[in-house]
């Protein structure tokens, strides 16, 4: 019989004749005999009774799990609800202020609760529930406040650390966040963290309350992307820092060493600076705040890190001396659902075989209106006739534009594309009388860019799209927005564009609606097309990246480095961070004791 060893016969036979083939533990020593007989007292083996193991010593704590984003029900990505436990469990006392936001109370124990100036409401937060944030509207009569009360005050911090969660959609625009801070009085500036005119996080502080003795030190993330961002700013001993997404992004040392932060008499603020119950807020935030704390201890790279984890639960009831991590990829692109949205979208074009079929509330059918012009094709998932080529000086898919969205009700748009053309103004999808300069809506393409425009309303631009890439864009228009943005531009779930402009769409009736094309413009978009649809309701960017992301299972569990999400291992929960995988990937993670 051949050998694939390389090994002679008799060297086979000593090596099997070596081997260990039983055991058996006599007295303290344990004995091993060897495959011809002899034995190997291979020492005492007797300690200390270990603990028991729990019943099932080995679990799996989630199986295909999403990894969405921050601000979704079941999220794992990251972020949490923080308790006092979450800092003392570092060695950290408790926070002086803890505001989880579902409410103006205090949930670091200390009592300390913010009041409400102009009614600000709660909404959905970092953990996808509903009241757990609380939402600005841009407004200078809006901010919660706790009146400075002398020289004893808590939030007088000498050095410290202040953070929290935001989520803000309003660029290039000065806003605070979470404040100690007052400007409009000479001589009362402290601490401030807040997004600058680059729609970048920033801190500036005062050692004297002047000016002169203000210091900032700015991130290079742009935070204002309709997304939820934690961010933590640091001072001790002259150094400044802020960190994004527990990354450090930026330091400064320019601030005298050793001098501590002004104890201003300013309030302390969340959504802006300076506001009391008489005095309205300065530098108004726009947008969702949850989980600010402050605390008069420095926090450590790793210490805010672990704030920023996500909490996933495991039933050992010890801490795991083992986990396994798998993930399993999707193919973004498949065809949506009406399940995928939060209502039936009027709408629905998802061209699977080349139908021209409506999924939607409507149920009207687009038609070809260029049939040489307009051929199925593969779609954005990989699967042939998912999609439609357009070529040449088509017309477009052409429908009826009766029951779509008209005035200026909300309405949410959006389609699958990949472009071949970088000139011209063609239109991706979009309906109403009048054209582009009239009363209608489009989302469409100029000079290989993405914009949108409402009717005679100045057009909006966006980001290069003319890749030969598919893309997803979606447009959310609405005329009384919490946060003052009427229009609002995802691209791949990502917000590119918003602005106000916002005019009453008309509807035009037959051929109206129209995909690839618009009906007064002579530029025919030059591609393929996938899964248009409208909706008559608002979506948030939560479930825009929802849609994005729906797709086909395509490959099978790769193991991942466990390591490389964890950040503490406990009795009954794991801190994870799960940045660096994309949010269509699927997690299998198991624990062992």
């Amino acid at each position: 019989m051949a050998t694939i060893t390389g090994l002679t016969a008799e060297r086979m036979l000593e090596i099997e004749a070596a081997s260990v083939v039983d055991g058996d533990v006599v007295g303290d020593n344990l004995f091993l005999q060897k495959h011809d007989g002899t034995l190997i007292n291979a020492g005492s083996v007797r300690g200390p009774i270990g603990p028991s193991g729990p019943m099932g010593s080995s679990l799996a704590v989630i199986t295909a799990q999403p990894v969405l984003d921050v601000g979704m029900i079941n999220q794992i990505r990251a972020g949490r609800q923080l308790t006092p436990a979450d800092f003392t469990n570092m060695g950290l006392s408790a926070p002086l202020g803890l505001w989880n936001l579902g409410s103006l109370a205090d949930s670091s124990g200390n009592g300390r609760n913010l009041s409400n100036k102009g009614a600000v409401p709660f909404g959905v937060g970092i953990l996808g529930a509903a009241a757990s944030a609380a939402v600005f509207s841009g407004s200078s009569g809006q901010a919660l406040y706790i009146p400075d009360v002398g020289a004893a005050d808590p939030f007088r911090i000498k050095g410290g650390t202040f953070g929290c969660w935001m989520r803000c959609a309003k660029k290039a625009t000065l806003q605070g966040i979470l404040t100690k801070y007052d400007d409009t009085v000479a001589g009362r500036r402290a601490w401030h963290l807040g997004v600058g005119g680059t729609s970048s996080a920033g801190v500036t502080l005062s050692n004297d309350g002047s000016i002169a003795q203000a210091f900032s030190v700015t991130g290079a993330t742009d935070v204002c992307d309709d997304r939820w961002h934690f961010i933590v700013g640091t001072y001790d001993v002259g150094v400044m820092k802020i960190y994004i997404d527990s990354n450090l992004e930026n330091f400064a040392t320019g601030a005298p060493v050793n001098v501590p932060i002004f104890g201003t008499p300013a309030p302390l603020n969340i959504g802006g600076y300076n506001a009391d119950a008489a005095t309205a807020a300065t530098q108004p935030f726009y947008g969702r705040v949850s989980n600010a704390f402050v605390t008069n201890e420095v926090l450590s790279d790793e210490q805010i890190r672990n704030l920023y984890c996500a909490s996933v639960p495991h039933a050992l009831g010890v801490a795991p001396a083992q986990v396994s991590m798998k993930v399993r990829r999707k193919r973004r692109g498949s065809p949506l659902a009406v399940s995928d949205f939060p209502s039936q979208p009027v709408r629905l074009h998802n061209f699977q075989n080349g139908a021209l079929t409506d999924q939607g509330s409507n149920n009207v059918p687009v038609s070809n209106l260029s049939p040489t012009l307009i051929l199925t094709s593969t779609g954005p998932d990989g699967v042939k006739d998912q999609a439609w080529h357009l070529a040449g000086a088509h017309l477009g898919l052409g429908s009826t534009d009766a029951g779509l969205p008209s005035g200026l009700n909300p309405r949410s748009y959006g389609i699958w594309f990949k472009s071949e053309q970088s000139t011209g103004v063609p239109g991706l999808i979009g309906w109403g009388a009048g054209g582009s300069s009239g009363a209608g809506a489009v989302l469409g393409l100029t000079s290989g860019s993405l914009y949108t425009q409402s009717g005679a309303s100045a057009a909006i631009t966006g980001p290069y799209v003319a890749d030969g890439l598919w893309h997803f864009a979606v447009c959310v228009e609405e005329n009384a927005p919490g946060d003052g943005l009427k229009q609002k531009v995802y691209l791949d779930g990502q917000l590119v564009l918003a602005g106000t402009p916002l005019s009453s769409i008309v509807l035009g009736g037959a051929n109206r609606f129209r995909m690839g094309n618009y009906p007064d413009s002579a530029v025919a978009f030059i591609g393929q097309l996938s899964r248009g649809f409208v909706t008559s309701s608002v979506l948030t960017v939560e479930q825009i990246r929802a849609l994005y992301n729906v797709g086909l299972q395509q490959l099978a569990p790769s193991p991942k480095s466990a390591a490389d999400h964890l950040e503490t291992i406990e009795a009954a929960r794991m801190l994870t961070v799960f940045d660096s995988l994309d949010t269509c990937d699927l997690v299998d993670l198991a624990v062992l004791a």
